[in-house]
């Protein structure tokens, strides 16, 4: 965890070091890069220009000639599918994995061992996981850099948190550290929403064994399983035309599945089309299901007290559209 940022060395504390003043993407996104990288430790941030300083710093970012310098004379040490490196891709190269262990870890997944909630990713899966964000993600900041292209992308909103021309006293370490706050906490959710998506083919895989007259069981609202049931959709008959979840509130729930990803919006099977905007007072007498307790007006999504109650109100839906 990041404890501060100055402009001297900050004892007992990793030091991270890198240059002074205004800050770019790299920089900002090289030190997020760390601080998940190192969550056990107490992180601060040097930002000089100071030779002394620098010299006392465990890891220097972005300045200094070290590896993580991308700003030496001669350098052209490029990625294998092309893109030169920046300080953001060099730090990401050494430190990715580890900084994708270290967020894993964190949220109960562990490596290559299958824990007791069952939830595990292998090496090789870190290694993809490390490849589709620097690709997706770091590329990106490192080519803006590097000036090789400038537009829009996750991280291209450090700009935004440089202190204006109009300030008497700019406070850039202080903007500094309110960038790379943001820009860490979205690289964790990044790692996070990756390596989810790995344990939700898996964990759908085996679910898609017991599927039930076009009905299948997840076990939470927030498992993103869209593109793996359009994608099993696509390859089999019995194809899946409903999702069901125990309602984080209490009760069960219900979404219909698109045609496409493209159609997301749409319905394979709508709900009746009198259901819609239907409540806890209105929709049993509506659906004639005692316990329905809501209807979106899209007819896409619906809600009940019970599992059974839900179910049958898939299957009156199938019913209504033979």
């Amino acid at each position: 965890m990041i404890i501060g940022v100055g402009e001297t060395i900050n004892p007992g504390t990793m030091n991270i070091a890198t240059h002074g003043g205004g800050f770019h993407g790299d920089d900002c996104t090289a030190v997020s890069i760390l601080e998940l990288a190192f969550m056990e430790k107490d992180l601060y941030v040097v930002r000089t220009r100071n030779l002394a300083q620098l010299n006392k710093a465990d890891v220097l970012v972005d300045i200094g000639g070290g590896v993580f310098d991308h700003h030496m004379a001669g350098f052209d040490l490029c990625r294998s599918t092309g893109e030169k490196y920046a300080s953001a891709g060099l730090v990401w190269e050494s430190f990715g994995e580890k900084a994708i262990i270290d967020v894993v870890n964190e949220v109960g997944i562990s490596i290559g061992v299958v824990n007791e909630a069952g939830m595990a990713i292998g090496v090789d899966e870190i290694y993809e996981i490390k490849r589709q964000i620097d690709k997706e993600f770091i590329i990106p900041v490192d080519m803006e850099d590097n000036g090789e292209k400038v537009g829009d992308h996750t991280f291209s909103f450090i700009s935004k948190f440089l202190p204006t021309w109009i300030e008497v006293a700019p406070k850039y370490n202080e903007a500094f550290w309110n960038a790379e706050k943001i820009v860490s906490g979205i690289l964790k959710e990044i790692i996070k929403d990756k390596a989810v998506r790995i344990l939700t083919k898996k964990e759908l895989e085996k679910r898609f064994d017991s599927i039930e007259a076009g009905i299948l069981e997840i076990p939470a609202q927030t498992m993103p399983w869209l593109e793996d049931v359009v994608s099993y959709n696509k390859k089999h008959k019995n194809i899946i035309k409903f999702v069901i979840f125990p309602y984080p509130t209490g009760g069960w729930a219900v979404q219909c599945v698109p045609p496409s990803l493209k159609k997301k919006f749409d319905k394979l099977v709508p709900f009746p089309k009198e259901w819609a905007g239907g409540d806890e007072e209105t929709l049993p007498k509506i659906s004639g299901i005692h316990d329905a307790t809501f209807c979106h007006n899209g007819v896409f999504f619906a809600r009940a007290k019970s599992k059974q109650s839900i179910i049958e109100m898939c299957n009156i839906a199938m019913k209504a559209n033979l």
